[in-house]
């Protein structure tokens, strides 16, 4: 079953720390193309969109926007996740959630998903599930690391 995308970003919350809106949007997405990648679904129904600082869930973005860079508080209440899907998320958070919010947007810049969607010139085009889960299905190393650390728990 999906989480819903307020589930998935109070997981984010209650797991990594100094989490601006910018970095919120780059570890979700993350996230979520490190699942579609490994796993073949959708952990949420969120659409990603190439903007000028990343991959940005617009939804998200609109709710987290009044922090500006600030760092949004840590989220302390239930989580309506499963532990699978916790242990997933906190998989991915070991990889990224050391990288500040300008280092995240920079390895984004520097990956196929969201250079091709930029590549079409339109400012918000939509990032492809197709494209990402094709890219880092190929990054091996980081792939290994996920994988390890999700079955360790």
């Amino acid at each position: 079953m999906m989480l819903s995308i307020e589930s998935l970003v109070n997981v984010i919350l209650s797991i990594c720390d100094n989490v601006s809106n910018k970095k919120l949007q780059k570890i979700v997405y993350y996230v979520y193309a490190w699942y579609v990648t490994l796993n073949g679904e959708k952990i949420a129904n969120i659409v990603f969109e190439a903007w000028e600082h990343g991959p940005v869930c617009r939804k998200i973005y609109n709710k987290y926007r009044c922090y500006g860079w600030n760092i949004i508080p840590p989220y302390k209440g239930f989580v309506l996740a499963d532990d699978e899907k916790i242990k997933f998320i906190q998989s991915v958070i070991n990889v990224y959630g050391g990288f500040s919010a300008d280092e995240l947007e920079k390895m984004t810049h520097d990956e196929l998903p969201w250079k091709e969607a930029r590549s079409t010139g339109i400012m918000d085009a939509v990032i492809s599930d197709v494209v990402m889960k094709a890219y880092y299905s190929r990054q091996l190393e980081i792939k290994e690391i996920i994988e390890h650390s999700f079955f360790l728990k």
